[in-house]
């Protein structure tokens, strides 16, 4: 029997008057402005081509799972078949709400009613840019990703401490000596490419010294997002009890990571390019969308963005032109 693969999809309008009132009294109390900025809530305007290029590149997805709290875009047909809305308030535990912290967002994932048990995570900043398969997500009923075992290398205003949180508890479940020799022809495969020297050079130690990381959408079981809930209730849920995101959350990544040192998963071909936004790379950007090099592409929004109103009008147009036909997702 084949299996269903769901996506799951996270939206915010950043520019809200009622959510922006909502955030603003909570940030009262004090926050992590440099892990909370303003980048991280607002939006291209672009999210419609999101759909766009799933209904062209994946038509397979069974279930779209779009989350929001208390918004829906104003162009979507909320009546497609394939389409369920997901309210925070619908699977995330009520002391725990409200919640601006995507971190609390995605890790409660698996409590969405109906959700498949293969999905897919994305962020609203990645499209298709041309077709995927289901295989290219998973095998049969297995994610399939990369394992690549890269240092944290400590940053100002970055997310280097939710992933070191991240390692601790690895380090503390898995032996890395047996997962090399159980795992050697997933972790030395031709098709990891050039980032297999990280791995190789951190061969030495005995201790998991970090992963490398993708912004790219992941494929998951929820069955791993129940093993770690299990076993890790307690500092998932001091996490989830923070309304912003902070230097002692653990993210999705988590359960990325228990799955690879698991074992759980097939290696993956390359499959897109992650653009970190800034005031030089707009044109690569453009150019990558004119083509099907990438079948995926991410197109995060930073603070190093100065030029954000204009980047935001370039984008919205080579999407329109990219993706001109309305999707039945609109209304």
């Amino acid at each position: 029997m084949e299996s269903k693969i769901d996506f799951v999809v996270t939206w915010v309008d950043g520019g809200d008057p009622n959510w922006i009132k909502k955030k603003n009294e909570y940030v009262k109390g004090g926050i992590a402005s440099e892990l909370n900025s303003e980048s991280r809530y607002r939006d291209f305007d672009i999210f419609k081509y999101w759909f766009r290029s799933v209904e062209k590149y994946a038509p397979w997805v069974n279930k779209i799972f779009l989350i929001t709290d208390r918004q829906i875009p104003e162009w979507l047909n909320k009546d497609h078949p394939k389409l369920e809305l997901v309210d925070h308030r619908d699977y995330i535990e009520e002391d725990f709400l409200p919640t601006f912290n995507s971190n609390v967002i995605e890790l409660n994932i698996h409590r969405i009613k109906n959700l498949s048990e293969n999905f897919i995570l994305f962020n609203d900043d990645t499209f298709f840019n041309s077709y995927a398969d289901k295989n290219d997500f998973f095998k049969g009923n297995t994610p399939k990703d990369v394992y690549v075992e890269s240092p944290i290398m400590a940053t100002k205003n970055s997310i280097d401490h939710t992933l070191v949180n991240n390692v601790e508890i690895i380090n503390e479940q898995f032996d890395k000596r047996n997962f090399y020799r159980q795992n050697f022809a997933k972790i030395f495969n031709p098709k990891v490419g050039k980032k297999i020297v990280r791995t190789i050079a951190l061969l030495p130690s005995s201790k998991f010294s970090g992963f490398w990381n993708s912004h790219l959408p992941v494929a998951y079981n929820k069955e791993t997002f129940k093993q770690v809930w299990k076993l890790y209730g307690k500092e998932l849920k001091e996490t989830s009890a923070n309304k912003f995101r902070t230097a002692y959350d653990v993210n999705h990544w988590l359960m990325r990571y228990w799955q690879l040192v698991s074992g759980n998963y097939e290696v993956q071909k390359p499959m897109g390019k992650v653009f970190d936004m800034n005031n030089n790379n707009l044109s690569e950007v453009l150019e990558s969308l004119e083509n099907d090099k990438f079948k995926l592409i991410c197109i995060n929004d930073n603070d190093e963005l100065e030029d954000y109103e204009i980047v935001k009008q370039k984008l919205q147009e080579k999407f329109e032109k990219k993706f001109n036909k309305k999707s039945k997702f609109e209304l």
